[in-house]
C-alpha cells in the first residue's frame, strides 16, 4: 500500500505537467515553436509577406497554425509553408484584410493555413485542398448573427472579381481561398452551402 501511494504522488505530477502543457497559450507555444529553430524560416516568410504589402493581415501566430486537428494527427501545431508556395498566399491576405475593414472577419481566429499532403489527409482534406498550394485560410467567425448574411452577400457581389472560394463547415467555421469562384457546406457540396440554403 505505501509503495502504491509513492507511486501516486508521481504519476499525479506527471498528469499535472502533461496539463500544463496541453493548457499552455497559444502564444507560449508559438514562441517555444520559434525557439525549437522555426524563427529564421519565419522570419523569412514574414518578409516574403511584407514585401507584398500584407506581413501582418494575419497576426504571425494564426497564419502558421496549421491545422485544428494537429495533435491528434501528431504533427506540430505551427508550420511555414515551402518557398516556393509562399507566393500563393498574398491574394488571400487581400481578401482577409477587405473582409476584416467590413468587420466579417477577425484574422486572429484564423486556424488553418498551409498543410502538407500527409496533414491535410489527417484532418480531412480534400486531395485538392487549397491548403495544400498555401492558397487557404480557415477562420472562426465571429458569434454575431449577421456574420454569415454578410459573408454570403461579399461572396455574391465581389466573389467572382476575387476568385473567391467559401466554405461552411459549420456557421462559425469557414474556409477562405482565391482559388475559384465557388461555395460549399460541411458536406463539401455546393447546394448545402449556408449562401445558397439561406
Amino acid at each position: 500500500m505505501r509503495c502504491l501511494r509513492r507511486l501516486a504522488l508521481p504519476v499525479f505530477v506527471f498528469a499535472i505537467a502533461g496539463c500544463a502543457v496541453l493548457t499552455r497559450s497559444p502564444e507560449k507555444r508559438y514562441t517555444r515553436w520559434l525557439d525549437a529553430g522555426h524563427r529564421s524560416e519565419s522570419d523569412a516568410y514574414a518578409a516574403a509577406l511584407r514585401s507584398e504589402g500584407v506581413d501582418g493581415v494575419v497576426p504571425a501566430l494564426a497564419l502558421a497554425r496549421t491545422a485544428r486537428m494537429w495533435r491528434r494527427c501528431g504533427r506540430d501545431e505551427f508550420g511555414v509553408p515551402p518557398v516556393e508556395l509562399q507566393a500563393n498566399m498574398p491574394p488571400t491576405l487581400r481578401l482577409v484584410a477587405r473582409l476584416r475593414d467590413l468587420g466579417i472577419l477577425d484574422p486572429a481566429l484564423a486556424r488553418s493555413s498551409y498543410r502538407d499532403p500527409e496533414l491535410n489527409a489527417c484532418a480531412g482534406g480534400s486531395a485538392g485542398s487549397k491548403h495544400l498550394q498555401n492558397r487557404a485560410i480557415d477562420f472562426d467567425l465571429p458569434d454575431r448573427p449577421d456574420n454569415v448574411a454578410k459573408l454570403c452577400a461579399f461572396w455574391r457581389e465581389h466573389g467572382e472579381a476575387e476568385q473567391m472560394g467559401l466554405g461552411f463547415y459549420t456557421p462559425t467555421a469557414i474556409h477562405i481561398d482565391t482559388a475559384g469562384y465557388r461555395t460549399w457546406g460541411e458536406d463539401h457540396h455546393r447546394g448545402t452551402s449556408l449562401c445558397i440554403t439561406r
